[in-house]
């Protein structure tokens, strides 16, 4: 349990509320305790009407030392003043959201997943989680696992069946301000086994971890980044997934006949908007540099394979195992930074350099082949999906680093 923590941000709507700022909802039998209409979570899931949910229960402000004493630690219980049954349901005062049973013990990670339209943010998601849940997970000793039936469902039936069931692309996701269903977070919580007295078993470290997908057109302007991705800055870490095909440089150098997406937003654009919206929210000065963590990741390596050197890093797997690799991270870091000022992409760097304290570089392909304008998978081959998670993690000295 983390004593050290005095607020929390709600995974739904990315307000930050002081540990006794929480509500409840009633537990009781709705023939004992009759449900209401709930405005403020309805308006806030974008429904037409109020849904009628059970009872929101208020908190008292702490008046009282014993009060203020006891507001440190977020409250387990409350009783229901209609019914007077307790309940453990905590809910955000903000937007009526359950909050995860977890809030207020433990470090609360925001990863937000972004990039241009088209940059195959969906299909990392799902490459990933499911990653992480077998080989991260058997190779660092660490579990992840869905905090609600929500993340479960929405998982599986968005991101998991059509590309490990069905072998075919997703859907692009639609803009926040179309569908209100794509601001619900996939929340899991990771933990980490280790050893206590006498080397015995136990669990050392947990995390609650919120992934994000947006869509590309939501980063399009920075009015429309500060409404519908309030979760980016107040992020723990970013992965900002760029398509290499977008580069002109590129495009011009692949064998004719290569199949090309439409070009979209220019990457350089995104890191602009993303800097100028973190630096406002955070009121951060133009000489302080923005402490988020950003994993600049090259997707669809697969599809520039001709343009590697034969003995690149990027043609083998990752040697993270058990531990962060710095040798193994190193190479590749440097390796696309190079291909970056190659390809006349130093803005880019200044970009980052100028704006953000920690960030690295990567590449990946998270299907290993490049669908042709179809729906199908002919063959999933993911390679390095895992390599920017791992460095976020680093970054939060959750998992052990080496050199070797």
């Amino acid at each position: 349990m983390n004593f050290m923590k005095k607020n929390y941000i709600c995974p739904f709507c990315f307000n930050k509320s002081d540990l006794y700022q929480v509500k409840f909802r009633c537990g009781n039998d709705s023939k004992w305790c009759p449900p209401e209409p709930d405005a403020v979570y309805s308006t806030f899931r974008g429904l037409h009407s109020p849904k009628t949910l059970a009872r929101v229960i208020p908190i008292p402000v702490p008046v009282t030392n014993v009060e203020k004493l006891q507001s440190l630690i977020m409250p387990r219980e409350a009783a229901c003043p209609h019914c007077h049954e307790k309940t453990s349901i905590r809910i955000c005062p903000n937007c009526h959201s359950e909050l995860p049973y977890t809030i207020g013990d433990y470090k609360d990670l925001i990863f937000a997943v972004i990039g241009a339209k088209e940059a195959g943010k969906s299909h990392y998601i799902s490459v990933l989680i499911d990653k992480i849940m077998n080989e991260v997970g058997e190779g660092f000793d660490s579990n992840l696992q869905p905090l609600d039936d929500e993340t479960i469902k929405r998982y599986r039936e968005d991101f998991y069946n059509p590309v490990f069931r069905r072998g075919e692309t997703i859907m692009a996701t639609r803009s926040g301000r179309a569908d209100a269903s794509v601001k619900v977070p996939l929340i899991y919580t990771l933990s980490f086994m280790g050893k206590g007295l006498f080397k015995k078993k136990k669990i050392r470290d947990v995390a609650t971890i919120v992934f994000f997908d947006t869509a590309g057109e939501d980063l399009d302007a920075e009015d429309t980044m500060t409404t519908e991705n309030k979760y980016i800055y107040n992020s723990s870490g970013i992965i900002l997934l760029l398509d290499p095909l977008q580069l002109p440089t590129v495009r011009s150098q692949l064998p004719p006949g290569t199949s090309l997406p439409s070009e979209n937003t220019e990457i350089v654009d995104i890191i602009q908007r993303l800097a100028n919206l973190i630096r406002k929210a955070q009121k951060l000065k133009r000489d302080q540099l923005i402490d988020i963590p950003i994993a600049l990741t090259f997707s669809k390596i697969d599809a520039i394979d001709a343009l590697l050197d034969p003995s690149s890093s990027l043609k083998f797997p990752g040697k993270h195992s058990g531990s962060f690799n710095t040798g193994d991270f190193l190479s590749i870091n440097s390796e696309i930074e190079a291909m970056i000022r190659e390809w006349k992409g130093a803005n880019l760097l200044q970009q980052l350099q100028h704006n953000f304290q920690h960030y690295g570089f990567f590449g990946m392909t998270a299907l290993g082949c490049n669908p042709h304008g179809t729906q199908k998978i002919p063959r999933l081959r993911p390679h390095r999906v895992e390599d920017p998670f791992l460095w976020l993690l680093k970054q939060h000295k959750l998992i052990p680093v080496s050199n070797q």
